[in-house]
């Protein structure tokens, strides 16, 4: 008898170890997930209305800038999107007052509902959800680095992890999601030094892009597109030593430096290429910005001036088509959205 109950013991104790390390990730995700975060399946996560990121105390949806509830009657209301480089106060604000200066004094409202790892498809999401809600006057697409996870992780074509997860989630077990997405992705699948050939991310940043200018434009909103700035090359040697130094935080997302730029670079392309055949404001960011310690933190991170400099080329390209003349103007036929690559909607 004793013989035959020792298998059930040790499958007990396993059970238990097994629960008990489940516990444990539980605990660890709950204890470094961000406040104010919330989740969600189609875009991974975001944060609640009013809550407090970074020092940013977040506007009535969630996103930094204007209250959606004041917006309404705002002569110009701006989206803008992208990834952590539009999660900013100083980028909302500086197109703010740029436009009301261009604009002679035309009440502006401003969101940005851009965050950090958000890439082109979460970003569709976001548009979707937020042109019945907002109903823009222009929206601004700023996007560019986080895309090269499809080139990195080729395995994914929409949606892919980020590294937050919802500690409460019945569905899944957190400890087996943690130990493939930490172990097994990120260090043993990933494939950060892609090459010219590997670039499956065009495609599908073109495709999300077409996308979102397709369902923007249908609601009568003006697109602005923006190329992507990056700091390398650079002469400014201290900083060149930082990214070096950084490239092992994100290398699973954009990719080695070297790679990460050829990335960038063929995302820049496909943007103005868009912009081109569709008649688009392209705002040139890419070439506005000094590549310096003044104007960037890391690879992509910008300083105050940085940030300004964003804001007013952001700001003068929407001044330029002035999408005031827009207002009202009737739906383009055909411009729903496609199906996106991988099948999200």
């Amino acid at each position: 008898m004793r013989r035959a109950a020792r298998p059930l013991l040790a499958l007990a104790a396993l059970l238990l170890s097994l629960a008990a390390a489940e516990l444990a990730a539980r605990a660890l995700v709950f204890a470094r997930t961000p406040k104010g975060m919330v989740f969600d399946p189609e875009i991974i996560y975001s944060y609640r209305p009013r809550a407090e990121v970074g020092g940013i105390v977040l506007n009535d949806v969630g996103c930094v800038g204007d209250d959606l509830a004041g917006s309404a009657d705002a002569d110009l209301r701006v989206l803008l999107l992208g990834g952590s480089t539009s999660f900013s106060q100083g980028y909302v604000d500086t197109v703010r007052a740029r436009l009301r200066a261009r604009l002679a004094g035309a009440e502006v409202a401003v969101m940005s509902c851009g965050k950090p790892r958000y890439t082109s498809a979460t970003n569709r999401v976001i548009l979707d959800r937020m042109l019945p809600r907002l109903r823009p006057t222009a929206v601004v697409l700023y996007l560019g680095i986080n895309d090269n996870i499809y080139n990195t992780f080729p395995w994914v074509d929409s949606l892919p992890d980020v590294g937050y997860f919802d500690w409460r989630s019945p569905r899944e077990s957190l400890l087996v999601r943690m130990v493939r997405y930490h172990l097994l992705e990120k260090r043993l699948w990933s494939r950060p030094g892609f090459g010219p050939g590997e670039l499956r991310s065009v495609a599908i940043l073109t495709d999300n892009v077409e996308a979102m200018v397709g369902a923007a434009t249908a609601a009568g909103a003006q697109v602005v597109l923006c190329s992507f700035a990056v700091a390398l090359p650079t002469d400014d040697p201290g900083l060149e030593a930082r990214i070096r130094s950084q490239e092992p935080v994100m290398e699973h997302f954009w990719g080695h430096v070297d790679s990460t730029l050829l990335g960038v670079a063929a995302h820049n392309r496909a943007i103005a290429e868009i912009a081109s055949r569709r008649g688009l404001p392209l705002a040139p960011v890419a070439s506005l910005i000094p590549r310096d310690s003044r104007h960037f933190l890391d690879l992509c991170h910008l300083t105050a001036e940085g940030n300004r400099i964003l804001g007013e080329a952001v700001a003068d390209a929407l001044a330029g088509s002035d999408p005031r003349s827009r207002q009202g103007a009737p739906a383009v036929a055909g411009g729903s959205a496609p199906t996106r690559v991988g099948g999200r909607r």
